[in-house]
């Protein structure tokens, strides 16, 4: 699979006039739109289910102060509640789902890697080898406007989820090549067309509901 995307990006370098960097963003957009549908059905499940637990909240909050001293039976009355109301603690099919994607994002991971280590300038970088401070910066602008337009069960904790996820992803691409920094600056923004496919989902549904 490894020689399968490396040629697949030569290709594509070489429709670019022998150019890395236009051959890894291209790549790592077909890749990320083409499991947009899936990326996509997940996230309005879940966003479903924590909608639900969320309107939930009174009652298990009710269950836990009178089964307090009996952590088993509270357990099980939590879950018989969810299990009712079509919801669950764990979303177990949202999480295979995202488990099913990491082989793919793996896989790419690496091909990008080593397709990197070579690879000359590109725009205003000097080497896709090396990382760009430039690059990280606008990979957190984008991080940072997926997470905001990401529709929250708990609005009053959005900005907090926000940060965290800028400060991670600061954290991870500091040390990384531009090449990776391409990779995930295109997954960002995939990220972020699916944060506004959401939004829009939400106020076609109060807007139906109204």
């Amino acid at each position: 699979m490894n020689e399968i995307l490396a040629s697949i990006m030569s290709g594509l370098a070489g429709v670019f006039d022998g150019n890395m960097g236009w051959a890894i963003l291209v790549l790592a957009l077909a890749v990320r739109l083409a499991l947009l549908p899936l990326t996509l059905r997940l996230a309005r499940r879940m966003r479903a289910n924590q909608k639900i637990v969320a309107s939930l909240e009174p009652q298990v909050a009710e269950i836990r102060k009178r089964l307090a001293d009996k952590p088993a039976e509270m357990f099980a009355a939590i879950s018989n509640l969810y299990k009712q109301n079509g919801a669950s603690m764990f979303d177990r099919s949202s999480l295979m789902g995202a488990l099913l994607q990491l082989p793919v994002f793996g896989l790419l991971y690496k091909a990008i890697s080593n397709a990197s280590l070579g690879a000359g300038p590109f725009l205003w970088m000097r080497s896709l080898a090396t990382p760009d401070a430039a690059l990280t910066g606008i990979v957190l602008a984008l991080t940072a406007l997926s997470a905001y337009y990401m529709p929250s069960a708990a609005p009053d904790k959005a900005m907090v989820m926000m940060l965290v996820q800028v400060v991670v992803t600061a954290f991870i691409l500091w040390k990384l090549s531009a090449g990776l920094g391409l990779y995930w600056a295109a997954s960002s923004f995939v990220s972020g067309l699916q944060a506004c496919v959401l939004r829009f989902d939400e106020r076609r549904f109060k807007a139906l509901k109204s």
